[in-house]
């Protein structure tokens, strides 16, 4: 069985920064109106991708803003059912 994924440390502090502010300056660059979507990013860098880009451009954490979304979304039904 091929093991999958690159096997190496994780990029940290302000390089990793860099890669993702690369990435996202490519995007609107190509795609101007983009949304983007942030998945599985670990939590210490979810909340602060979304503080640093968000003024930016259209995006959201996926793990953050999806997850809290479901959740409002199923207290506002049970509630509406028991009237």
């Amino acid at each position: 069985m091929q093991d999958l994924g690159l096997r190496q440390p994780r990029l940290e502090g302000e390089e990793y920064l860099s890669i993702i502010d690369e990435f996202i300056e490519a995007v609107l660059t190509r795609w101007p109106k983009a949304i983007v979507q942030f998945e599985d990013f670990q939590m210490k860098w979810a909340f602060k991708t979304l503080k640093c880009y968000r003024e930016r451009f259209c995006m959201f954490n996926d793990d953050v803003q999806v997850t809290a979304g479901v959740a409002l979304a199923g207290l506002l039904g049970t509630v509406r059912e028991q009237g």
